[in-house]
């Protein structure tokens, strides 16, 4: 059955082998980046956006490789036994740290769709069944953040229309303060939403060691750990010149780390035909409950993580 639907659903989003937008979220982006305006701005403005300048050469550029390394990165799982098991109970709530426009949430919403749709057909789904999605969405930049909430009304807004297998009920949570300084909110909520099934953390390991300490980092991604479901998963997805900073962090806190190719069509489009590939670094694993800190020079897990790679 998870063979099967694992087919059905990268058949589907990445056909011959190639990522690309289906038509909801090409509307969704499309809209954005053209309420937006356009100006010049620097490598570092793009990718941390602060200004609505800075937010549409982000949706230009970086929008579709995130989104695609976010499904890329979560497709076996969100097709297996224990994802399934947390869509049977009715409810989905993910944790988007560094949310930015809440890329990730998008392409998890978007990739549960599209699951969903495959489950019916094939009889495994209750017709008219619903799942109720509850985001936190994480962000130092204000901008970030209302973009974010904008996308995923308008996603939910067109969608609508197609299918009601997902809801979102109003439930987005946004956090402007930079993680791990907010655990203290990220816990309220969790106590107040329930436990988290899927966190994700995106392009943050970099600015984080930089701005927190690599101690601090550390500690922040084990503390998250406890706010995961039994069945949950957490993510990391980081660029392939971060290689040494991945590799040391996923050594300090027990993990593996992962090298993915991606192919992808360009969005916008210039031509019908243009692809990209690119690498990519990803960390994908189940929390441990049962971890023992040693020197913050040496972080060590007593207990391996139970790694999907």
């Amino acid at each position: 059955m998870d063979g099967t639907l694992q087919y059905l659903t990268r058949e589907e989003l990445c056909p011959n082998g190639i990522w690309q937008l289906p038509n909801v979220t090409k509307s969704v982006l499309r809209y954005q980046i053209l309420r937006l305006p356009k100006s010049e701005v620097s490598e570092t403005e793009t990718r941390y956006p602060q200004s609505p300048a800075e937010m549409r050469a982000f949706l230009v550029k970086f929008f579709t490789r995130h989104y695609f390394q976010t499904q890329n990165s979560l497709i076996d799982y969100m097709t297996s036994q224990d994802f399934l098991n947390i869509a049977s109970s009715g409810h989905l709530r993910i944790l988007d740290v560094g949310s930015g426009p809440a890329v990730t949430s998008l392409a998890i919403t978007d990739m549960l769709s599209c699951i969903l749709e495959h489950l019916e057909d094939l009889g495994e789904w209750p017709k008219g069944k619903i799942i109720k999605v509850t985001y936190v969405l994480n962000d130092t930049s204000g901008i970030c953040l209302g973009t974010g909430q904008r996308m995923l009304t308008d996603y939910f807004r067109i969608r609508g229309g197609h299918t009601g297998r997902i809801i979102n009920n109003d439930r987005i949570i946004s956090v402007q303060k930079a993680f791990p300084g907010n655990m203290n909110q990220l816990r309220r909520a969790r106590f107040n939403l329930g436990v988290y099934d899927i966190i994700i953390f995106s392009y943050v390991v970099s600015p984080l060691n930089e701005n927190e300490g690599f101690n601090s980092l550390v500690n922040g991604l084990l503390s998250i750990e406890k706010l995961c479901s039994h069945n949950g998963r957490i993510l990391i997805l980081q660029d392939k010149f971060q290689t040494s900073l991945v590799r040391r962090m996923s050594k300090a806190i027990g993990i593996s780390s992962n090298k993915q190719i991606l192919t992808q069509y360009v969005y916008p489009k210039r031509n019908e035909n243009e692809t990209y590939t690119y690498t990519y670094y990803c960390c994908l694993y189940a929390p441990v409950r049962e971890v023992i800190k040693s020197k913050l020079s040496s972080m060590v897990v007593t207990k391996q993580h139970n790694c999907i790679f």
